[in-house]
């Protein structure tokens, strides 16, 4: 991330890539050879195995806190929800990585510390590393620049920065190449022959027409067919692979809302209205609704008419300075507004910048002084009012890293976007302004290029609150959960009580043990292993999720596996019924060589549908049939009429009365095969990890690890 892209999104520090300084100890000292060893290697406590192979604690703590840093330094808030969610995608990439370095194993394919080394002095070299050698002017990759800082740098010593290089950059490339090897050699076994391009073609240019009788499943009554168990255990035997399960459970439970109520309303209304005085009196406003905690931080800035979106924005612009608007209902917070001025700003700017940096990205501490920072900058001032090239300065000074590639450009950004003292200068000076401003990242040179989409700005505190629940409102709540808990101890008595009470018993099934979230409950991963850590029958004390709280019977449990006659009856019953159905109406049709007397025995009508085509989804008459479309373009049902057949809705009899051909002059066989081959090549990946992820036995043990 450039320095430039954490100044918009006002971070507290910014992040600098670390290749130049410690890539030297990989590629001088030859550090992965013999098979991807590691720089460091500190097995941990084991959170579960993929084919026999650990995966530990340690790599997965370690990459989950990384991207947790990631989302964070982009503004995300990482919540319970979202912080599971990151659990879950670090344990499936490494179990993808096992899986593939291990089939590559297998395979012979590495990727050696030669090859590594000719592809970062390469053309071909990874961006992330390209870039610290790139010359600025130019765009060219300097390899020769590369080699020499490896040349200077490899007694580097320092072992954090080795061991990030090695799991953030090395590993990475690393995995990809051998990934690339791998795929490529299954995409180049792939082939699509030109014999089956043109069959296809043939098949899709036949055209139909038939006569048919049909006999709905519909006319048996489902009452009058009974499907055993043993014949849904047989269907489950033959189809192993749409019936596997995972372990899960399942809960009954009650809710008890906790959120706030009207007198919890009420209350903060009534305090809001007591601190109106004082936020219209307030000689600084922003100071004010900071120290009274606001839930809409204080902007000390302008924002434009057209990016101002809060209720009742009419009436709040029509404020005069000093002068409150509210109390007033914002969702679930209570506000007020206190206009504090307005005049006519840009909505958005162009700029470039130069910037002499004073702090370290990684500590924080001082890394020039502030004295030496700004001589430098008034001297790069100088040096451009006499004529220098601005580009020429950003090439030769400036530490924002990001913008260094541009010249210094930034683009257009938004107002708001920047902190405070470079917006300002951006939005309240005017097009072609020079000049130099201190920010927390250090001294910045900017010139203003260009201002567009003038309009009135504003700058307004908003003293916002949430409307939250009381103690006495969440006591309410916690004391009727507790006495519901404590008088259903048992199954039995969690059903009964319910009853008495007249509650809402809710379920919930399907539960995974690495779930961190219930449809209807909410987030909670300590209710998830509350679930897991007690036997099926057990009743919860109250739990609080959210704004509720729950109390849960822990009614069954799925194990890992096939599912059950009874589990699988709600997705086999019909169709296997609908078989059965069909063994009796096949009877009706009897004995017949022609469509007509199928159709008499039957006591049916012989009916007509043309035009059809492989490529017909639905055809008028019978619909979504298959069966009734692969039947229209047998040639072997023109001498004679077909056996019945099993369809979706019923059992039917086909007669084809013609087969034809339409001209299809337009086919380029070539462009064809080319675009299902490629199809194939790009489908290829995902149908290769999908393959070995259900050959693998991978065990998530991440549970008892206390996750």
């Amino acid at each position: 991330m450039s320095i430039i892209q954490t100044i918009r999104d006002k971070a507290a520090v910014f992040v600098f890539g670390i290749i130049g300084l410690s890539m030297i100890a990989f590629v001088v000292q030859d550090a992965f050879v013999g098979g991807g060893s590691h720089f460091f290697s500190a097995p941990s406590s084991t959170i579960g195995t993929v084919n026999g192979v650990k995966v530990t604690r340690e790599e997965y703590d370690e990459r989950t806190r990384a991207m947790e840093a990631q989302y964070q330094s982009q503004g995300y808030r990482v919540d319970e929800s979202m912080r599971h969610e990151i659990q879950n995608q670090i344990w499936n990439s490494l179990v993808s990585k096992e899986l593939l370095t291990s089939e590559a194993g297998k395979l012979g394919i590495e990727f050696t510390s030669k090859e590594f080394t000719d592809l970062l002095f390469s053309d071909d070299a990874p961006p992330e590393f390209k870039q610290q050698f790139t010359d600025p002017q130019t765009g060219v990759y300097n390899i020769e620049a590369a080699r020499n800082a490896f040349k200077t740098l490899q007694k580097s010593k320092d072992a954090l920065q080795l061991r990030q290089v090695q799991e953030q950059l090395i590993d990475p490339i690393v995995l990809n190449q051998i990934q690339r090897k791998l795929m490529t050699l299954y995409t180049n076994g792939s082939y699509v022959p030109k014999w089956l391009i043109e069959k296809q073609n043939a098949i899709s240019g036949q055209i139909s027409n038939i006569s048919y009788v049909m006999l709905p499943y519909s006319m048996i009554a489902d009452s009058t067919v009974q499907v055993s168990d043993a014949e849904i255990l047989a269907y489950i035997e033959k189809h192993k692979k749409e019936f596997k399960q995972e372990r899960s459970r399942s809960i009954a439970y009650v809710l008890f809302d906790a959120s706030p109520n009207n007198q919890d309303s009420t209350a903060l209304w009534n305090k809001m209205e007591e601190l109106k005085q004082p936020f219209a009196e307030a000689p600084d406003a922003g100071i004010f609704v900071t120290r009274q905690s606001t839930k809409t931080p204080f902007f000390d800035g302008y924002m434009g008419k057209s990016r101002i979106q809060v209720p009742a924005k009419d009436s709040i612009l029509k404020l005069s300075p000093g002068e409150i608007y509210g109390p007033y209902y914002d969702g679930r917070s209570i506000a007020m507004a206190r206009m504090i001025g307005s005049k006519v700003l840009p909505d958005s700017v162009r700029a470039r910048h130069i910037l002499i940096a004073t702090t370290d990205p990684q500590t924080g501490q001082p890394t020039v002084a502030d004295s030496t920072a700004k001589r430098r900058v008034d001297s790069i001032r100088q040096a451009i009012a006499g004529g220098a090239s601005f580009e020429l300065m950003v090439a030769q000074y400036s530490d924002d890293i990001g913008s260094k590639q541009g010249f210094g450009e930034l683009g257009y950004f938004a107002n708001g976007q920047m902190v405070k003292e470079f917006n300002d200068f951006c939005f309240e000076g005017k097009t072609g302004d020079k000049g130099v401003v201190k920010t927390q990242f250090g001294y910045h040179y900017i010139e203003i290029e260009d201002q567009k989409d003038f309009e009135q700005a504003y700058k307004i505190a908003y003293l916002s609150k949430p409307i939250e629940a009381s103690v006495e409102t969440d006591r309410a709540a916690s004391a009727a959960a507790t006495q519901f808990a404590s008088q259903s101890r048992t199954a039995k008595d969690f059903d009964e009580t319910i009853n008495k009470e007249h509650l809402n018993k809710r379920l919930a099934d399907n539960i995974k043990e690495m779930d961190y979230q219930i449809i209807g409950v909410g987030t909670s991963r300590s209710f998830i292993k509350w679930i897991y850590n007690n036997k099926p029958g057990t009743v919860s004390d109250p739990i609080s999720v959210g704004e509720q709280y729950v109390v849960a019977l822990i009614t069954g449990e799925k194990d890992e596996g096939l599912q059950s006659a009874a589990e699988a009856r709600i997705l086999v019953e019909s169709q296997l019924r609908d078989k059965k159905k069909a063994a009796e109406l096949a009877k009706k049709f009897g004995t017949y060589s022609d469509i007509e007397t199928a159709a008499a025995n039957a006591g049916q009508q012989v009916q007509q549908s043309d035009s059809i085509r492989f490529s017909d989804n639905f055809k008028p008459g019978f619909g979504n049939e298959l069966i009734v479309i692969g039947a229209a373009l047998n040639k072997d049902y023109e001498s004679k009429a077909s056996a019945p057949l099993e369809g979706n809705t019923g059992v039917y009899v086909v007669k084809v009365r013609s087969i034809g051909a339409l001209p299809n002059d337009a086919a380029n066989v070539e462009e064809q095969q080319k675009a299902l081959s490629m199809q194939m090549s790009q489908s290829m990946g995902y149908s290769v990890m999908q393959s070995l992820r259900e050959a693998a036995t991978v065990k998530d043990s991440r549970l008892k690890a206390g996750y």
